[in-house]
């Protein structure tokens, strides 16, 4: 037990023995948005995590919160433990998830009072960053803000393509193999170099992928290879079920060397032939989605899509910004030596109004990364203006808005122009926070 709660009921760790209770609790609280049935597939995807199955998860890394004369579960919080990359730099980090509550509990403080013992696991594990992919604003409670690029990309529906698309002479795609797997390391690297946050796997991730899940489990991709004349060349994948009518791509990546137009023909006879047999009576194949490919990829270079869905993003907390930049300096060096701003030095000073960093920079190098508090006792009123007072920050972000700069989710003056309060005061400041902060997409694929 870890504390007892009001009316009657307490919080303690899950244990193997709740996967049933879980799982059915799961599936039934995270229903589909007015969905009539339980979702069948967080069933399945709660038992694995249950059973050991994810590399980064054990029983004791969800809470569950219960009526102490029944024991039956009114909410619940899982946490994945991870890696992520941040322009190739480890991260270690925290998946909050399949978080849900009973409607007559809500609003009570559950799961906030989950977060709590979720929060000091992570810090206890050194975890520099949590990410939930979430409902609209209901996290932002529990310190986190959405900033990280999620989805945005098109829609290809299936009246669009007038003329049956063939294969390419020597192109197929067929199944995943488990001799696959060091390709699909390969060609996955390759591919994060294209984004800002990535998740790195090895070779056993790709296995728990490919073999560690549940047939009918929420987390699991169904992962499909390109050959060329019999050599491995691409691989994509793809949801379980239409969603919206929609079947989704979540996967699509070409070696070096392969034409992505020749992969894209390759691929549309069999997205177009698994979407129709996932049709249902009164659920009709309708689209190939694109949209967990995000707001710019290669495969848009090579065939003209007309609609593009707009984007969501990630749940970001970063428990310690200074420390989570000094996590990721060679980045922070790598974009400033490829900036107009290359060899420069000097002090950038960021303001959070209650809180700050501020960095030192000596011939393009950050030499120095530390908490800073900007200073209440300035004389006068703040205008934002450029001052000779130190103790005055050089650029001021609201709340927790700095985080959608520093994971690339939205450029300087995207955020100056949806918060007024985000106020940069020379023309220095903005310079280097362009260059070491520019607008980058991200691709994330969680270990799920």
């Amino acid at each position: 037990m870890i504390r007892d709660l009001a009316a009657g009921l307490a919080l303690r760790p899950a244990t193997a023995e709740d996967e049933e209770a879980l799982a059915t609790f799961v599936g039934d609280v995270l229903r589909a948005q007015d969905g009539d049935d339980p979702n069948q597939h967080l069933v399945a995807w709660t038992r694995d995590l249950l059973s050991g199955r994810h590399p980064g998860f054990r029983p004791a890394d969800a809470t569950v919160v219960v009526r102490r004369d029944t024991g039956a579960i009114v909410s619940c919080l899982h946490l994945l433990t991870q890696t992520w990359a941040y322009g190739g730099i480890p991260i270690a980090m925290g998946q909050p998830e399949l978080i849900g509550t009973l409607a007559e509990h809500r609003g009570a403080g559950l799961v906030r009072a989950q977060f709590e013992v979720i929060h000091r696991l992570s810090a206890e594990r050194g975890q520099q960053l949590l990410a939930i992919a979430g409902i609209p604003w209901f996290y932002r409670q529990f310190g986190y803000e959405m900033a990280i690029e999620r989805g945005g990309g098109p829609r290809l529906s299936v009246d669009v393509v007038t003329v049956k698309p063939q294969a390419p002479a020597g192109w197929r795609l067929r199944p995943v193999e488990d001799a696959d797997v060091p390709f699909l390391v390969e060609v996955a690297a390759t591919a994060a170099g294209r984004s800002l946050v990535s998740v790195p796997r090895d070779a056993a991730l790709w296995r728990y992928e490919l073999a560690g899940k549940r047939a009918d489990s929420a987390a699991r991709r169904e992962i499909r290879i390109f050959e060329r004349d019999g050599e491995r060349v691409g691989y994509l994948a793809h949801v379980l079920e239409l969603w919206g009518g929609g079947l989704a791509v979540t996967a699509f990546e070409v070696k070096p060397g392969a034409s992505w137009r020749e992969a894209w023909l390759t691929a549309l006879p069999y997205l177009f032939g698994t979407g129709a047999a996932m049709a249902r009576p009164g659920a009709p194949f309708a689209a190939v989605s694109f949209w967990f490919l995000g707001t710019r990829h290669p495969l848009y270079s090579v065939f003209r899509f007309q609609h593009f869905e707009a984007g969501y993003a990630w749940y970001v907390r970063v428990p310690d910004v200074a420390a989570f930049l000094g996590t990721v300096v060679p980045a922070l060096e790598r974009r400033l030596a490829a900036s107009p701003c290359a060899g420069h030095s000097g002090t950038l000073t960021l303001g959070f109004y209650t809180s700050g960093v501020r960095i030192a920079l000596e011939r393009g190098k950050l030499t120095a990364i530390e908490a800073w508090r900007p200073d209440i006792t300035v004389r006068g009123l703040e205008f934002g203006r450029p001052s000779i007072d130190p103790r005055r920050p050089l650029a001021m972000f609201p709340d927790l808005t700095f985080l959608q700069l520093l994971f690339g989710f939205r450029a300087l003056e995207e955020l100056e122009t949806a918060f007024p309060d985000c106020v940069v005061r020379t023309q220095e400041a903005r310079a280097l926070l362009n260059a070491l902060f520019p607008k980058t997409p991200s691709d994330v694929w969680p270990v799920t």
